[in-house]
């Protein structure tokens, strides 16, 4: 697999030699010449985090293009942005198209990941048919599960739901993004809940809401054949899931949280 030092280039003509890319590289591959120019070392060692390329002040070290000018957002409208985000429940009937879930995914490609080694791959559900076909088929695994399993109590409470036309499981979604990994990747779990979170803070901006599937992760883990109903390919986990959709309300107002406890050491 190719690293970004064997892609990188440096412009010595306007490198300032200021050392950042070397000072901020998590694994030291980038050394100071003889004249203090930085040379990168290629090898496994790189991680592709791309350090160096954001810290560089004159765009001196780059891979041919910069995607655009790091910037972060205003501290109120980044607040603002956070406090407003809702679980959503209620859609409107209109698809959610291959381009809004791709825009999803693209904006986890920069989650943070774990020694940046980026385990996450998506199964992505926009036809709600393929949805509601997982919703019937958890029904006739729940129809089928004995008094005498522990489940069977929230089995018997979910069936009560669906058949009086309550999806509780699913909210009648018009699409799922689950991330997957292979059960042997490390931090599979962990890049996983970020990668969505990612996706679920980025979703009210490109106009969908999201609702983290608990009930959906419920069935996967007592029940694994019913990934195939989602196409989750042979060899993978599914982490976790996360519905979308265009919300059939506006939320207009922040409502009060109480502050969480703090354990000042």
């Amino acid at each position: 697999m190719t690293t970004l030092a064997e892609s990188i280039r440096i412009d010595y003509g306007i490198c300032s030699t200021c050392g950042s890319c070397i000072n901020v590289c998590p694994n030291n591959i980038i050394l100071r010449d003889a004249d203090n120019s930085p040379i990168v070392r290629p090898g496994p060692e790189c991680i592709s985090c791309g350090h160096c390329i954001s810290v560089c002040p004159t765009g001196a070290m780059n891979i041919g293009t910069i995607e655009t000018p790091a910037q972060f957002a205003d501290a109120d409208v980044l607040s603002t942005h956070l406090k407003s985000r809702r679980s959503i429940r209620l859609w409107k009937d209109t698809p959610v198209t291959k381009e809004e879930c791709e825009d999803l995914i693209r904006i986890t490609s920069y989650a943070p990941s774990g020694c940046n080694s980026r385990p996450v791959k998506w199964v992505v559900i926009n036809d709600p048919a393929k949805v509601r076909a997982f919703v019937s088929a958890s029904a006739e695994f729940l129809r089928a599960v004995p008094k005498e399993h522990p489940m069977y109590g929230l089995a018997a409470g979910l069936l009560k739901k669906l058949d009086a036309g309550n999806d509780i499981i699913c909210r009648k979604a018009p699409a799922m993004l689950i991330a997957v990994t292979h059960p042997k990747a490390n931090q599979g779990t962990e890049d996983s809940i970020i990668a969505l979170t990612y996706a679920d803070i980025y979703a009210p901006a490109i106009g969908l809401g999201t609702c983290w599937a608990g009930f959906v992760m419920i069935l996967l883990g007592v029940c694994p054949s019913l990934a195939k109903t989602l196409g989750v390919p042979d060899g993978f986990k599914p982490q976790y899931a996360l519905l979308a959709g265009h919300p059939k309300y506006q939320f207009k107002n922040i409502p009060p949280r109480t502050m969480p406890e703090i354990f000042w050491t």
